[in-house]
């Protein structure tokens, strides 16, 4: 017997619905969509910021030049997104994970935890949207 289009139709729509769902976040791991858009991260001993833009990225330290490489776009692994600029003299790697974030030097707090690799060295930071932070300037 061949379905009936509108029980076909009817079927499509509710497929849809449940596969819809599966996109949701459980709290267990932050979509890619969380991860879209400007973010700045920054570090203190030794301090350190890095600006993601959707076509570059660029790290900043104090006394040293800036550098900057393409924005590739960053690796989704489970909760967290990395970012990784392996052109010029200095090559880096960005890890943003979604987490409570505190830079130890203010009382301000972070919706994200950050992870910079240079030169072999990894330092932890924080980061956030460009706006939050504009909202919620540092003491």
């Amino acid at each position: 017997m061949k379905p009936r289009p509108i029980r076909a139709l009817a079927a499509a729509l509710l497929l849809s619905a449940a596969l819809a769902g599966c996109d949701r976040n459980d709290g267990k791991a932050p979509a890619a969509g969380d991860f879209a858009g400007d973010l700045n991260a920054l570090g203190t001993e030794p301090f350190w910021g890095v600006a993601i833009r959707a076509d570059h990225l660029t790290l900043s330290r104090p006394g040293e030049d800036d550098i900057q490489g393409a924005n590739a776009g960053p690796k989704i692994d489970g909760g967290s997104a990395t970012w990784t600029v392996s052109g010029g003299a200095k090559p880096f790697t960005l890890t943003v994970t979604k987490a409570d974030c505190s830079d130890q030097m203010s009382d301000r707090h972070y919706p994200y935890k950050a992870f910079l690799t240079l030169d072999e060295r990894t330092i932890a930071g924080c980061a956030a949207t460009p706006e939050m932070l504009a909202s919620k300037p540092a003491p």
